[in-house]
Formats: structure tokens, sequence, C-alpha cells
């Protein structure tokens, strides 16, 4: 076991610590522990935040391209067929609900519902 010290975590509990405020320490949310902020000095650290592109998933419907998922007893608005296929994605807010995209393996109606 290596005894290498990862700057991001609590060396006491393991938690990520938060990023530094322009204070001289640093302290762990959870156990309160403190470290000087000099094990920071000579890091740089880099984030990476990627969107999901909801554009692109409603060209997806759009395309008429097939989304594949599990049959499911749905009655297709269009053509009266019992069943549907589902998947779902997350387009919306992660504190909202999903996106529940229906297709009709008969007609390929799609339809979809926020849920």
């Amino acid at each position: 076991m290596s005894n290498t010290f990862d700057q991001d975590f609590c060396p006491a509990c393991g938690t990520i610590l938060p990023l530094p405020d322009g204070s001289s320490i640093i302290q762990c949310l959870l156990c309160k522990k403190t470290q000087d902020i000099s094990v920071f000095h000579g890091t740089q650290s880099t984030v990476h935040v990627n969107f999901h592109n909801v554009e692109v998933d409603k060209k997806t419907l759009e395309n008429n391209e097939t989304i594949e998922g599990t049959l499911i007893q749905r009655k297709c608005p269009r053509c009266g067929h019992d069943e549907m296929s589902f998947t779902t994605r997350q387009l919306r807010s992660a504190d909202e609900g999903q996106t529940v995209f229906y297709l009709c393996p008969k007609c390929s109606f799609q339809e979809l519902e926020n849920s």
C-alpha cells in the first residue's frame, strides 16, 4: 500500500475536501479536521462540466430514428396496437423527472411523456 497523500480527500475520514476559499486553512466538512493551505501550493486543478444537449435528443425523435426499449402494455394512439416500447432519458435538470419515450413497433408512432 502506498503512503502517497491525495490532497483532494481528508486524510482523517476520506471525505472530498472543499475548494480553497482564500483562508489559510482547509477544513473537512464532515470530521472538521483542518490542514494548512500550503498542501495545495503548486497544485493545478481542472474542472470539466459536460452539459447534456437537449436539442440532440429532440432531433432523435424528429428524424424518426429507431428508439429501442422494453415492450409494455400501452395502446398506440395512432394504430391501436396493444404494445409500445419505451426508454427513458434525463433531459431536464436532475431534480425533475425523466422523459419517457414511447415507440409503436407496428406503425413507428412516437410520443413522449415528462414524468
